[in-house]
């Protein structure tokens, strides 16, 4: 097949066309183009070929377009505009207008602590996006991100997928917290207390879980659980309304303080701190709508109250 058989010219015989249409002479058309005349020359006698039509006739000192290629320099102009704008603009973002609704999975403490400041700084900067936040675990963030369910996940995931690309946000800690009037725990609590007190237990947590049940069974004490709950946000205000004690994320107790009446307890020793990351998938890993997402993320999770590492 020649390839001349295919009567639809390339993007690059178009422009050729369109600007010796504009300035007239080959001289004058090829720098504007930023090409040589004789790669400008070559485009048009492809199109020529193509088309079995001169295109342009000498008149005087200019080349002046025949009726054919009067005739082609609007659909040329239109198709090289829907290139330039709408197809070119695939690879821009502009968040001051954009629509576009971000999904972010997390968990609940994520959604209490991360999300309201998220909120604040994308309605400054993008306030026509539309934020989801999603409940996400370590058992679906892969397929959740893969899929395009989720944009981005940001939290602690014990997630082992090396295609997961990830970036640490900040140091997590945590305390053991009592009611400010608690009658019988004061400001520290030693092994046996603790495993003697009444406590609050959640599954949320399960890497804390499992350290302190670790130091308990090291100090030849067992641990105990008086009530259970997968509701962490609500774990301080029964606290507060009971003589239990738990423990809980730094962040949390530091958001509800200032309305419940708590106090932080000293254990025999310090609770180690997680990592808490955000994990994007690589398949749009260089879409500019998600990378704004990651380094609005990043910034509202470095703000000093989380900056603890």
């Amino acid at each position: 097949m020649n390839k001349f058989d295919d009567p639809q010219p390339e993007l690059a015989d178009l422009k050729a066309v369109l600007a010796l249409i504009e300035h007239g002479t080959v001289t004058r058309a090829a720098p504007a183009l930023g090409t040589t005349q004789s790669a400008l020359s070559y485009h048009l006698d492809r199109m020529r070929k193509r088309f079995g039509d001169p295109l342009f006739v000498r008149i005087g000192n200019r080349m002046a377009a025949t009726p054919f290629t009067q005739r082609l320099a609007e659909p040329a102009a239109r198709v090289l505009r829907i290139m330039e704008t709408e197809i070119g603009g695939l690879q821009s973002f502009d968040p001051a207008t954009t629509r576009r609704e971000f999904r972010i999975g997390m968990n609940e403490l994520g959604a209490i602590t991360l999300v309201p400041k998220l909120v604040r700084r994308l309605y400054e900067l993008a306030p026509n996006a539309v934020l989801s936040p999603i409940q996400t675990n370590s058992e679906n963030l892969s397929s959740a991100l893969e899929s395009g369910e989720l944009d981005i996940a940001a939290g602690f995931f014990a997630t082992s997928d090396p295609r997961l690309f990830q970036q640490r946000l900040y140091q997590r800690d945590y305390v053991c917290i009592a009611r400010r009037d608690h009658p019988t725990v004061g400001q520290t609590m030693s092994w046996r207390e603790f495993s003697l007190a009444r406590k609050v237990h959640t599954g949320s947590i399960p890497v804390t879980t499992g350290w302190l049940e670790a130091q308990l069974r090291k100090a030849s004490f067992m641990p105990s659980v008086t009530m259970s709950t997968q509701h962490i946000a609500a774990i301080p205000f029964i606290v507060a309304a009971s003589d239990m004690v738990a423990v809980i994320p730094r962040e949390l107790h530091d958001l509800l303080s200032p309305i419940v009446a708590l106090k932080i307890v000293r254990l025999p020793k310090t609770i180690p701190a997680i990592t808490i990351r955000q994990y994007w998938h690589p398949r749009i890993a260089s879409d500019p709508s998600v990378k704004f997402l990651r380094e609005l993320v990043y910034e509202v999770a470095r703000e000093p109250e989380h900056a603890r590492s």
